[in-house]
């Protein structure tokens, strides 16, 4: 079961927890805003927030599950 928690203050704080019981090698990740995201299928996205979250690095890309 996984748990969200939202704060909406004078800066937006978003968590959640991934209650799984098995490891996908995941990290703590830190994505830099504006880091250029390329993809295979859609757009690429270039200008965006940074990212701190805990991601899986397939390929040293980072697919975020909890962020």
């Amino acid at each position: 079961m996984c748990t969200a928690a939202n704060y909406l203050t004078k800066c937006h704080y978003f968590g959640r927890n991934f209650d799984y019981e098995i490891s996908y090698n995941e990290r703590v990740t830190i994505t830099p805003r504006n880091y250029p995201l390329i993809f295979r299928d859609t757009e690429d996205i270039e200008n965006h927030y940074g990212i701190i979250g805990i991601a899986a690095g397939i390929d040293e890309y980072p697919l975020y599950y909890d962020a």
